[in-house]
């Protein structure tokens, strides 16, 4: 299998997906790492420094959408809301812990 990557010309991607779509592409991402980890090796075949190469940038790419997923998870306002309410519900299980002490 020959790959050919153009090192020379990089450009970055900015995509909108949903969290299923994120989870699709994971997914396929970590089946596809493990056909060549695993199912692979067992046809006999050795590997080369292209198929080497390819899984490196498979899961290269795999830590980076999930990095990247996390992160916007974090900055999600609705995830935000959520932390803000369990705040509001520890200090009010707080406030009721000492009025039964006292």
């Amino acid at each position: 299998m020959k790959i050919d990557f153009d090192t020379e010309n990089i450009r970055k991607h900015e995509i909108s997906l949903m969290d299923c779509q994120i989870d699709l592409i994971l997914r396929s991402l970590e089946f596809y790492l493990y056909t060549y980890r695993f199912i692979y090796p067992r046809r006999g075949k050795t590997e080369t420094v292209e198929e080497d190469l390819r899984k490196s940038i498979v899961f290269d790419t795999y830590q980076q959408i999930r990095a990247d997923y996390n992160e916007s998870r974090a900055k999600n306002p609705i995830v935000s809301n959520l932390k803000i309410l369990d705040e509001l519900e520890g200090e009010n299980s707080k406030k009721k812990n000492k009025s039964k002490i006292a």
